[in-house]
């Protein structure tokens, strides 16, 4: 399977060390870079929920259901993770070219490398 910038899959999150940190089986969108993805053995993701919370960008980014993603979901910026491929099961979605830069400026505010 190819980890492309973009895609929604679904990733094992458990075992969940602390209570603040996602668990699971969950789905999650990949956000480092693709051309690396095939060099290294982690990718970054950022979870998915579908605990809704209206008007909270840039730290959550609404998705909206699509392909094998059933229902709406929140993208959690603070729930950055990098995960072995190991933990990867499958590709369910792919977000669009707006998402994923909506979802990266998140990244970049929650890091202190933009402004907010």
């Amino acid at each position: 399977m190819g980890y492309k910038r973009g895609d929604i899959v679904l990733v094992n999150f458990n075992p969940q060390k602390k209570k603040d940190e996602v668990g699971k089986v969950r789905p999650a969108i990949i956000m480092s870079d693709t051309e690396l993805n095939d060099v290294l053995d982690l990718v970054s993701v950022i979870a998915l929920t579908t605990n809704l919370i209206e008007d909270s960008e840039p730290l959550r980014i609404r998705i909206t259901k699509r392909e094998d993603l059933n229902v709406d979901s929140d993208a959690m910026v603070e729930q950055l993770r990098f995960v072995s491929k190991e933990r990867i099961k499958q590709r369910v979605a792919c977000v669009s070219d707006e998402e994923i830069e909506k979802v990266g400026y998140g990244v970049g505010v929650m890091l202190g490398l933009l402004a907010y």
